[in-house]
């Protein structure tokens, strides 16, 4: 975890691997063994360009060294 000392530090991690994933269980079930062995992660959705001008939707799945910290901006 970022520094906790320091509300304003925010440690930006370095994702030790990145997997695209066709289907939102695939992309849970990603999740789900990255908890079960204590690394944070971050999800999103992304649309790729196809080959027909079309778009296709993935998961981009980012496995972190830790959970990454959010500060709420809304308390200052």
């Amino acid at each position: 975890m970022s520094d906790l000392a320091d509300p304003t530090a925010v440690a930006a991690a370095e994702p030790l691997v990145v997997h695209y994933l066709s289907s939102l269980d695939e992309a849970i079930d990603h999740v789900r063994a990255a908890d079960l062995l204590g690394f944070g992660v971050q999800l999103r959705s992304v649309l790729e360009p196809a080959e027909d001008d079309s778009f296709t939707e993935r998961w981009k799945l980012e496995i972190l060294p830790e959970s990454p910290v959010e500060h709420d901006d809304s308390e200052e």
